[in-house]
Order: structure tokens, then sequence, then C-alpha cells
């Protein structure tokens, strides 16, 4: 089972979802690494999380990712530390020379997802590696499919989100799916036999503490998805 470090790594010193915490990851131990992909002012698909600034910048920027240039983006301090956020194609590079894998998750709070799917369909196309796409919102995941038949998707699921599906219902729309991301509060032996079954594999998010680590390897869940992929490697 392998682990991926969410947003690279975020138990350390380095900003979320930046090249410095994804090399960290990496050498924790992590055989992939989880990114959040949305679209900045001049069209890029960058990597970052949020919609706005605000958390990153500690308030002192409101702005809202989609209104700024990738330029500025790449040149802040984000989360006080001397990295700004990089580009999918950064990341997929990354990946690439380090023979990683790659989770690329959507994000669904756009005004207009049809850019950000050309624009991320096109960037996969130069990868010829691990790559899976995971969203929340399995509309985008089927755009994705439809424009790029043979990319493997993921569905996140949560009971916080509306459009999460019931996990009852997960099987009987499993076909295109190559994995389930399940918050961790919603394993289950029963689930995971389940959708194995059914040739889904199983990620889980965000699994953070060691007990619970080895309890869901038990299960039989494919990877794990964490914040400390150093404290979970060993």
């Amino acid at each position: 089972m392998g682990l991926v470090g969410h947003r690279g790594v975020r138990a350390g010193p380095e900003a979320e979802n930046t090249i410095a915490a994804f090399e960290r990851a990496l050498s924790e131990g992590a055989a992939a690494v989880e990114l959040d992909v949305r679209l900045c002012a001049t069209g890029e698909a960058v990597v970052f999380h949020d919609p706005d600034l605000k958390r990153a910048t500690n308030g002192a920027d409101m702005r809202e990712v989609r209104h700024v240039a990738y330029s500025e983006l790449a040149s802040m301090h984000l989360f006080g530390a001397p990295q700004g956020a990089p580009l999918l194609r950064h990341v997929l590079e990354l990946a690439r020379d380090r023979g990683a894998g790659v989770n690329v998750e959507m994000k669904h709070d756009l005004t207009a997802a049809g850019p950000l799917v050309n624009e991320v369909v096109h960037e996969l196309g130069r990868a010829t590696f691990d790559v899976l796409v995971s969203s929340f919102d399995p509309r985008l995941l089927g755009r994705i499919k439809a424009r790029a038949p043979s990319t493997r998707i993921a569905l996140l699921t949560t009971s916080e989100r509306r459009w999460s599906l019931p996990l009852a219902r997960l099987a009987a729309r499993s076909r295109a799916l190559h994995a389930v991301h399940l918050e961790r509060t919603q394993v289950s032996a029963n689930v995971v036999r389940v959708l194995q079954r059914r040739g889904v594999r199983i990620g889980v998010w965000t699994v953070n503490d060691a007990n619970e680590a080895r309890a869901m390897r038990k299960l039989g869940v494919d990877w794990l998805i964490t914040d400390d992929p150093g404290a979970l490697a060993s």
C-alpha cells in the first residue's frame, strides 16, 4: 500500500502545494503526491487549494486566485515560507524525474469548469507515468473522461458535500472509476470489500495517525493520503 503526500507535506516548514513540499514528501517515503489545481488570471493550471489568497497570506491578500497572474503567484511567499505556487506542469515534471505518481484534484468551486478541464487535459497529455485525476464533483470527472478516455479518475467522497454519492450507490456507478477516495470516517470492512470486488481501488484521506494507518492497512485499502508521509512510512 502506498503513501500519497497530501498537498505534498503539511507537517513541515514548507508551504503546502509547493515544489519544496512535494520534494519533501517524496524524500520521506511517499510514492505519490496529491495536489489541487485551478486556473489563475493568465490561464495556466496553477497548483493552489483555496479559491482565494486569504489563508495563504494570513489575511494580507484577499484576492481570488482566478484574478491573479501566474507570475505574481509564483513570486509570493505563501504561508510565511519563501515559496510560491507552481504550475501543474512543474509538478508533473518533478514526479516524472523522481519516478513518482501524481493525484491531481480538480477544484469544484469554479465559475466555469470548461477552461480548467481543457488545461488539465492539455497538461496530462504530456504525462506518460502514474497520474490520477480526482474530484468531489463527478461531473468534472465525466468531462475529463470524455475528453481523455484513458485518464484514470477517482471520486472523492465525504458526507459533508452535497455532490458526494451515497456509498451504497458507488458500486453501481463504478464502471468508469479507477478509484474512490474515501474520507477516513467512511471506511469499513464492508465498503472496502464491495468496492474492491468491483475492481475499484481505494484511497483514504486524510490519515495522519500511525495506529489508524495500521488499521487501514489491515482492512486492505490501496493507499493512504497523509499530511505527514514521514510519520507513516516506518
